[in-house]
C-alpha cells in the first residue's frame, strides 16, 4: 500500500499544536487536492540519550551520536516517518504520520460531519500528545530489560483505529431508512476486530444489508430473542462463507436492540429490520465497559442456534 506523504498538497495548516516532556508536537490539516485531504501528527525531539537503548528520536544519529546498535527510535517503531523538510514544525525536521484521510468532496457538504471529524482529531492527537513521555518512559525501560535478557522488541505494523465519526447521537426522521442503513453499514464495516449486535427480532436483511459487508476476519456475533422470516436459513448458509467466524445465540432476556463495534458501543431505538420505517435514533454509548459486562452475561448464558 502506498504510503501518504505528510506535508505535500495545496496547502499544509497547523491547527494545533503541544508538547510532552522532551517532544514536541503539532496537528495539521493537509488539503492534498480539491477532493483529499489528510489531518496528520508531526512529533520531533531534540533530546538525546548516550546509551544503547530506545531514543525520543533521530538526533542522534543528525548529530553524528548515533547508538552503537542501530536500533530504531521510539517514533520509527511507531510507524511514524521522518522527514526532513517539514513545513509545519519549526525546525523543519519532524516525524509525521497520516491520522485520517477525509473526502472533501463528501464531508464538507455535512458540516455537522466535518465538525465532528476535525473534533475526533484534536482529541486523539491531544490525547497521543500527552501520553507520549509516559509512553516512552514506560517503553525505554522495558526496552532494556529485554535488551539485557537478548530480546528486541519487534514493534511492526502498528496500525492506527480507525476513526468512527457520525455516530454520537442521531435522529431519523420516519422514512429515513436509507439514512439509517448507510450509516449503520458505515459503522460496521470499520470493524477490525469483532462485531456484537443484539437484535430481538431479526430477519434475513440484517445479514444481507448490514452484515454480508464486514471486513474478512472479523469476529461476528448476533444475540436474539426470535427470529423473524429467513433469517436462520440465511444465517447458515452466511455461516459457510470461506473465513467467516460468525455465531448466533438466542436469550429469552433479549429485549435490547445495541452493537458493539471494536471497542464501541451503539445503541439503536428499532430493531434493525423496522429501524426508521419510524422516528428512531442512534446513539454512541459512553459507559462502554458497563454495558459489555452485561451484555456478555447475557450472551454466556444463551443457547447457540448457528
Amino acid at each position: 500500500m502506498m504510503t501518504k506523504e505528510g506535508h505535500s498538497g495545496l496547502s499544509n495548516k497547523k491547527v494545533d499544536e503541544t508538547s510532552s516532556g522532551e517532544f514536541f508536537g503539532a496537528l495539521s490539516y493537509l488539503t492534498v487536492n480539491q477532493k483529499t485531504a489528510y489531518f496528520v501528527i508531526h512529533v520531533y525531539s531534540n533530546a538525546f540519550d548516550h546509551s544503547p537503548y530506545l531514543q525520543r528520536s533521530n538526533i542522534g544519529e543528525v548529530s553524528g551520536f548515533r547508538p552503537p546498535s542501530q536500533r530504531r527510535n521510539i517514533l520509527e517503531r511507531l510507524g511514524f516517518i521522518y522527514s526532513d523538510s517539514c513545513n509545519v514544525l519549526r525546525d523543519g525536521r519532524c516525524y509525521y504520520r497520516v491520522l485520517e484521510e477525509v473526502d472533501r468532496e463528501k464531508y464538507l457538504e455535512d458540516p455537522s460531519v466535518h465538525e465532528q471529524r476535525v473534533t475526533i482529531a484534536h482529541e486523539r492527537f491531544r490525547k497521543f500528545m500527552s501520553n507520549l513521555k509516559q509512553i516512552y518512559d514506560k517503553m525505554v525501560e522495558v526496552d532494556r530489560m529485554l535488551l539485557e535478557a537478548g530480546f528486541e522488541l519487534p514493534w511492526q505494523d502498528l496500525k492506527l483505529e480507525s476513526v468512527f465519526y457520525k455516530a454520537g447521537e442521531k435522529v431519523y426522521q420516519k422514512g429515513e431508512v436509507y439514512d439509517f442503513y448507510k450509516d449503520i453499514r458505515e459503522i460496521t464495516e470499520q470493524a477490525k476486530s469483532e462485531v456484537f449486535l443484539v437484535d430481538s427480532y431479526p430477519d434475513e436483511e440484517v445479514l444481507n444489508l448490514y452484515l454480508e459487508k464486514i471486513p474478512a476476519g472479523v469476529k461476528i456475533r448476533v444475540l436474539i430473542k426470535e427470529p423473524k422470516r429467513n433469517f436462520l436459513t440465511v444465517a447458515q448458509k452466511f455461516k459457510l462463507k470461506p473465513g467467516v467466524n460468525f455465531e448466533v445465540r438466542t436469550s429469552r432476556d433479549c429485549h435490547d436492540r445495541l452493537f458493539f463495534i471494536d471497542n464501541a458501543c451503539y445503541v439503536i431505538g428499532q430493531s434493525l429490520k423496522d429501524a426508521a420505517r419510524k422516528p428512531t435514533y442512534l446513539i454512541k454509548v459512553e459507559s462502554y465497559d458497563l454495558f459489555r459486562k452485561v451484555f456478555e452475561g447475557l450472551w454466556s448464558d444463551a443457547q447457540t442456534l448457528v
